[in-house]
């Protein structure tokens, strides 16, 4: 019997060991800040579509991604987007062309409306190869965006291709500040696309 007891304890004070290491699950997303607007159609002079962001591979995982060597990926088990990445980052890239571009009606992408002045339009897609952090302490996001000119009479067709790769150092160390700074290149990679959209406006 109190071979029995002992055992039962034993038992009892690793499970208690066991819980209190078991690391807690933290959730991150872009911080996002948005501010009242609108824009009316009768405002705006031409009408820009952002298509959901593409992202290779395992980078559009929940798991937080950090580049290990030059051919691995890890994605965090405990550090984990509160969304799927493609989503977030296409919300965040409307809404930063949206208000840096004011002349324009930015919408996240649509099917073709039947009305003949709806129907020309520029499309914006984004293809991401790297979403991620590094062990060298920075974040990295590089990847190609692609724009597009639809028009009843001409139809769809390529305007231009611009590969970009951006990386910055992380301040701090930890999850908080690799999301912090992603969120911070992604805003500079939207500020310079919004530039040079209106550069090759036809």
């Amino acid at each position: 019997m109190k071979t029995l007891l002992l055992i039962t304890s034993v038992l009892l004070v690793l499970s208690g060991c066991s819980s209190a290491i078991q690391t807690t699950t933290q959730y991150y997303q872009f911080e996002q800040p948005i501010e009242s607007s609108s824009r009316n159609v009768s405002e705006t002079s031409a009408q820009l579509r952002v298509q959901t962001v593409v992202l290779r591979g395992a980078l559009n995982n929940l798991g937080i991604a950090m580049k290990i060597d030059n051919n691995q990926i890890h994605a965090a088990n405990y550090h984990l987007w509160g969304e799927s990445p493609d989503v977030m980052l296409t919300a965040t890239a409307q809404q930063t062309l949206f208000k840096n571009m004011p002349s324009w009606m930015v919408i996240k992408g649509l099917p073709v409306i039947t009305e003949l002045d709806q129907q020309t339009f520029y499309e914006l897609e984004y293809e991401i190869h790297h979403f991620n952090g590094d062990m060298q302490g920075n974040a990295d996001i590089s990847g190609l965006w692609r724009l597009y000119y639809t028009h009843p009479e001409t139809g769809r067709r390529l305007i231009s291709v611009h590969n970009f790769s951006s990386v910055l150092p992380i301040k701090d160390d930890g999850y908080d500040s690799l999301v912090a700074t992603l969120e911070q290149t992604w805003l500079n990679i939207n500020l310079d696309v919004a530039k040079a959209i209106e550069q090759a406006r036809l």
